[in-house]
């Protein structure tokens, strides 16, 4: 993680650079290079948890050009004068999905029947302390198996950790449970995408980007925004599991 809340001493002429919430970090590096490459610049991308960004970009903090943020924290940043309103850009939407181990059996996940099924049947649930993780403690709950699943469950802060983690077990009966784009980077690593949770028990969060209003390379900026709403951009946070 590189921290948010550092002054921005960057010179204009420098290049560009955009923090993002970890959901949209994956396909955003993609559109970074190609966006770099075309322009004959360099663009940094780094990551901290949304909040984190929201709350330094808030500060007057953030040592960013651009930000990529649930589209609630963009709308704030906003309406505080921070963000440049004309320059929102909508990125598309994440869903949480479930992961298991690359040699485990691929579970069915997609009812609620079904799922319940699977925590059933895993000998450990594993959930970020994210908002994401408490919205699915809340839907645990509702289904019935929060009191057959609590000696088994495992939260980590990230969904990287909790990805890590699932990666290394020496059993492969475990389940765990995160933004579909963090599972997906996870491919080829350890990790196998089950698929997306029920509607039921779903939460979409819909991700947008802007132009911090401190930036000295404003005309840059506003060219990636541009550039992000593009159909080649689509492609890349598509294949990230951006919808």
């Amino acid at each position: 993680m590189i921290p948010t809340a550092q002054r921005n001493t960057r010179q204009s002429g420098a290049g560009l650079k955009i923090l993002s919430a970890g959901s949209t970090l994956y396909g955003l590096r993609g559109c970074a290079e190609m966006f770099g490459r075309e322009r004959g610049i360099p663009v940094q991308v780094a990551t901290d948890h949304g909040h984190h960004i929201h709350q330094a970009a808030l500060r007057g903090e953030a040592d960013a050009d651009v930000v990529l943020l649930p589209a609630d924290m963009i709308a704030a940043l906003a309406a505080a004068g921070v963000a440049d309103d004309g320059t929102k850009v909508a990125i598309g939407s994440v869903r949480i999905g479930a992961a298991v181990h690359a040699d485990a059996p691929v579970p069915d996940v997609s009812t609620v029947a079904a799922l319940r099924n699977a925590l059933l049947a895993a000998n450990a649930v594993l959930l970020t302390r994210a908002p994401t993780g408490d919205h699915l403690m809340q839907a645990i709950a509702r289904v019935g198996v929060a009191e057959a699943i609590a000696d088994k469950l495992q939260r980590f802060d990230t969904s990287t950790l909790l990805n890590s983690h699932l990666a290394d077990r020496a059993d492969t009966a475990a389940i765990g449970f995160g933004p579909v784009t963090g599972i997906k980077s996870w491919h080829g690593k350890g990790v196998v995408y089950a698929g997306a949770i029920p509607d039921e028990m779903q939460i979409v969060l819909p991700y947008g980007a802007a132009v911090l209003r401190r930036t000295q390379e404003r005309e840059l900026a506003h060219a990636l925004l541009a550039f992000l709403a593009t159909s080649a951009a689509r492609e890349q946070f598509l294949a990230s599991g951006v919808e």
